[in-house]
């Protein structure tokens, strides 16, 4: 099997990487002695568990003799520095900058496509990924380690799916934070005080979220026998859909797909 260390991390204290990082080494995907963290501030304190660990802030030095690069990114940043990996395995968990972009200023052996969520903070993120044909058994058995100390993932077929997730779920709690800001305001503008109405719309948001863990395929069920009752709910699950709360949200969706894709 190819040995895919050292593996670094560009951008290890950054939005993701400061818990990607931490999830590998906690889970033994690699160990400390393989792990370089590259970014332009040394070391983390979200590593002070693994003092040894290698820091770079050059990325030219930092990724010499990698055998497996992950770039926790913005797409600019990503742009603007030298990233040359010549045989390596990369994945990119970058919205909007395509495989082959990343294939050509890298030079990588092989790329990887991700979209983790910000539910990698508590383990529980769902990670799509697409891979190149060159990648070959043991790079996709990686990907999954990598991936899946963090929470579930799951290989797409097709890289421009990965841009719909991104969308929808890529930037974690935003859209339930969007639907809690609403019914929040929709309670003051029922009456409630805002203490009130925030309580009452974490309430709703927060603990549903549990209550649906597992549950998707059962969502549209779930609606159509809270309408069925023909109760407080219902009325305004009703009056919901006749104001166009699934073309608002299709709208959204649309449009954060299309930003993604024309960050490439």
């Amino acid at each position: 099997m190819r040995d895919l260390t050292p593996l670094a991390l560009v951008g290890a204290s950054g939005w993701l990487g400061r818990f990607m990082g931490p999830a590998l080494l906690r889970a033994g995907v690699v160990g400390p002695g393989d792990f370089i963290g590259l970014n332009r501030s040394g070391a983390s304190e979200a590593y002070a568990q693994w003092p040894g660990l290698r820091w770079s802030t050059d990325p030219e030095k930092g990724l010499e003799g990698a055998g497996m690069v992950i770039l926790s990114l913005r797409p600019d940043e990503f742009r603007a520095a030298p990233l040359r990996c010549p045989g390596a395995l990369v994945l990119s968990v970058m919205a909007g900058v395509s495989m082959a972009e990343i294939r050509e200023r890298t030079g990588a052996r092989a790329v990887v496509r991700s979209m983790p969520n910000a539910a990698m903070e508590i383990g529980q993120s769902f990670s799509p990924w697409v891979a190149e044909a060159e990648a070959d058994d043991a790079d996709r058995a990686m990907v999954r380690a990598v991936l899946g100390a963090s929470g579930r993932e799951e290989a797409f077929a097709r890289e421009a799916d990965i841009d719909v997730y991104a969308a929808i779920c890529g930037a974690g709690p935003a859209w339930a934070a969007l639907l809690l800001e609403a019914l929040a305001a929709a309670g003051r503008a029922e009456g409630l005080s805002p203490e009130q109405a925030l309580a009452a719309a974490e309430g709703a948001v927060v603990g549903a979220g549990a209550m649906l863990a597992g549950q998707g395929a059962q969502a549209g069920a779930m609606v159509d026998e809270f309408i069925a009752y023909a109760g407080t709910t219902a009325a305004g699950l009703e009056a919901a859909r006749a104001a166009g709360f699934a073309e608002a949200v299709a709208a959204g969706i649309a449009a954060g797909t299309q930003k993604a894709r024309a960050l490439g």
